[in-house]
């Protein structure tokens, strides 16, 4: 799997927002995570126009969150930006459907799992009980 720069600028600029309560500025945003503030606002009109977050116009302007960072979901900013993962049919004539139902219990174990993650976990660090959780929800789809 491969994740564009942009999903993964993304899910920094939620994280950082999820860990800050207030208005946050693009010229922070940038300054902070190092990433061009003509970038920062290029991902932020994606992750807006997506009701992630919202916009604040004015001279103490910047970004929030539009909800709780517990209802942001990683599989929300991987949707958004990249779009669904796709599974191709072979083209050729082949017997791949043991290939195939392999990827695609493997995509819905990835799914099941970025859906499961927050960014409010995450924000938190609070990652050490919740993996295990998660990885129990995965199992849950492999033994469907």
């Amino acid at each position: 799997m491969h994740f564009n720069v942009s999903t993964c600028y993304g899910m920094q600029i939620i994280l950082y927002l999820s860990r800050n309560s207030r208005i946050i500025s693009s010229t922070e945003l940038s300054e902070t995570l190092h990433i061009s503030q003509r970038y920062i606002l290029h991902i932020a009109k994606k992750l807006r126009d997506g009701s992630l977050i919202e916009t604040h116009i004015g001279t103490h302007g910047g970004y929030t969150l539009n909800t709780e960072a517990s209802c942001i979901s990683v599989y929300d900013v991987i949707f958004l930006l990249e779009g669904d993962t796709h599974i191709p049919n072979c083209m050729n004539n082949c017997d791949c459907n043991t290939l195939y139902s392999a990827l695609f219990e493997m995509k819905n174990c990835m799914d099941t799992y970025f859906k499961a993650l927050t960014f409010d976990q995450m924000a938190k660090n609070d990652m050490s009980g919740k993996n295990a959780e998660i990885l129990s929800l995965v199992e849950d789809v492999v033994n469907l």
